[in-house]
C-alpha cells in the first residue's frame, strides 16, 4: 500500500508541475482530478504514516479548493521526471534534449544533479 502511495503523489507532483509550471498535459483534466481525489483520500486514509515522500508539500498544496497552483518550488527529483518525461512524449523526434530544457528554461547540469 505505502508503494501505492507514493507512486500516486509523486504522478500527483509530475503532473501538477507539468500543466501548473510549463502549461503542458500529458493527462485529461479529468484524470488529474482523479488523481488529485485519489492522493487525497490516501494521505488522508494514512495520517499515521510519516514517512510518505513530499507529505508536507502535497497536504499544504491539495486541497478540495486547490490541486496545486500555489506550489513554487518542486521538488528537483520531480522537475528531472516530469522533464524526461515531456521530453519523451512529445519532442524527442523533434529537437534535441538540450534544446528542449532550453526551451523550458533548464539545463541538462540542473537535471543531471537532480
Amino acid at each position: 500500500m505505502n508503494e501505492l502511495i507514493q507512486q500516486k503523489i509523486r504522478q500527483y507532483l509530475v503532473h501538477s508541475f507539468l500543466y501548473y509550471k510549463l502549461d503542458e498535459s500529458l493527462i485529461s483534466d479529468s484524470n488529474f482530478d482523479r488523481i488529485c481525489k485519489d492522493v487525497t483520500k490516501l494521505i488522508t486514509d494514512n495520517l499515521d504514516n510519516d514517512s510518505l515522500p513530499f507529505r508536507n508539500l502535497v497536504n499544504s498544496n491539495l486541497t478540495e479548493t486547490s490541486s496545486g497552483f500555489s506550489i513554487s518550488n518542486y521538488p528537483p527529483e520531480i522537475v528531472s521526471v516530469a522533464l524526461h518525461l515531456l521530453y519523451q512524449n512529445s519532442y524527442v523526434n523533434s529537437m534535441s534534449f538540450e534544446n528542449f530544457l532550453a526551451r523550458f528554461g533548464y539545463s541538462s547540469s540542473e537535471i543531471r544533479n537532480a
